[in-house]
């Protein structure tokens, strides 16, 4: 399996926790661009497709409520970096021991970067339009999850690039949000005393 996709997979669950895995299930199953091993099967069963799609839709529509998507954010802060962790593991044809270690760690630290940077530009998109742009830069974040999965598997060599220059991006840019999201509350700490 490329590292593209597997890794680009990972990237984008970290902005959709469910539609990634249920775009390669359906690669797998119905278009049948890649093979699952037998331990990860069931990611193609009915069963578990129909719960993907149902999760993902839950997920398009959560996030463009204001207030809403913050407590979604923070509920998936755990599932977002171990749905990166899934997608890594099952696109990989190792199936078990120290060679699924590394898809696993790296699924899981990408998706977490992801969601990471997607809760950093929410809660300082809060913070200065009071929440009214969340919604469409939710919309922003869905082309670029569909767009990120697509490469994923259409085009893995491409979303190797997209995935370096995304780890590029957020060493640069999210720690000067935090920053300047800290310094806009603690002036308002200040002002309100």
């Amino acid at each position: 399996m490329d590292i593209g996709t597997s890794y680009g997979l990972a990237l984008s669950s970290g902005i959709n926790a469910y539609l990634p895995l249920l775009s390669f299930a359906v690669a797998v199953r119905w278009l049948h661009l890649y093979t699952v091993q037998p331990p990860f099967e069931y990611v193609t069963s009915d069963w578990f497709m129909i719960v993907l799609a149902i999760l993902a839709l839950a997920d398009l529509f959560a996030d463009k409520i204001p207030g809403v998507d913050h407590v979604w954010d923070v509920i998936h802060t755990v599932l977002r970096p171990l749905a990166g962790a899934l997608v890594a593991a099952v696109s990989q044809h190792q199936v078990s021991g120290a060679g699924l270690v590394v898809p696993v760690v790296l699924g899981a630290g990408l998706a977490g970067l992801a969601h990471v940077t997607k809760a950093s530009v929410r809660v300082t998109s809060t913070a200065t339009s009071v929440g009214f742009l969340n919604p469409i830069i939710s919309v922003l974040e869905d082309i670029g999850m569909l767009i990120g999965t697509a490469l994923s598997l259409l085009a893995p060599i491409v979303m190797v690039i997209v995935i370096v220059l995304f780890v590029l991006f957020f060493l640069l840019t999210v720690p000067r949000l935090l920053k300047r999201w800290r310094n806009r509350r603690m002036k308002r700490a200040v002002a309100g005393s």
